[in-house]
């Protein structure tokens, strides 16, 4: 396996600032993925291009999806797991992200547990089939959770009155 690269966050900002405009910027960005040595900025910049409102072709969104189990960094799994509430899960791929989610919250790392718990929050939001699945898997990681993955929840659903 190849050596990662470290996140040059100086560099990655110079970087996004300069290109994050051009037509084919996410697109190229995706092409790279997976990537042992560059999927960490990849991943990065993809996140950093939606939170600054940029939106992606719906079939960039499913390609992210397919991209999430391949990627061999927990960094890059976690910047896809922070991109999910910006795409749309289509109900055709709902379950296979569900999957994938609930595998995910089986992690070692907590970071990648408490995002992929995120995900699953949100995937019942666009498929409200998944509710009662995902009451019951946030009632019982908030029992017995670390606490920073009880943080996460608490984050997610302060404001979502079926938490109570």
């Amino acid at each position: 396996m190849a050596k990662k690269s470290p996140i040059n966050l100086k560099e990655l900002e110079r970087y996004y600032d300069l290109n994050h405009e051009n037509e084919d910027f996410s697109d190229n960005l995706l092409n790279q993925l997976p990537d042992d040595e560059f999927e960490n900025a990849n991943t990065w910049l993809l996140k950093r291009y939606l939170e600054n409102g940029n939106q992606l072709p719906a079939n960039s969104e499913i390609r992210i999806l397919d991209l999430l189990p391949h990627l061999s960094a927990w960094e890059a799994k976690l910047h896809l797991l922070q991109i999910l509430p910006y795409i749309t899960v289509p109900k055709s791929r709902s379950a296979t992200i569900r999957k994938i989610l609930l595998a995910l919250i089986e992690e070692n790392n907590k970071f990648i547990r408490a995002w992929a718990y995120n995900g699953l929050y949100y995937l019942q939001t666009c498929h409200p089939e998944y509710k009662t699945e995902m009451i019951i898997l946030l009632n019982k990681a908030y029992s017995n959770e670390a606490p920073s993955i009880k943080a996460r929840i608490r984050n997610i659903l302060r404001d979502d009155e079926w938490l109570n």
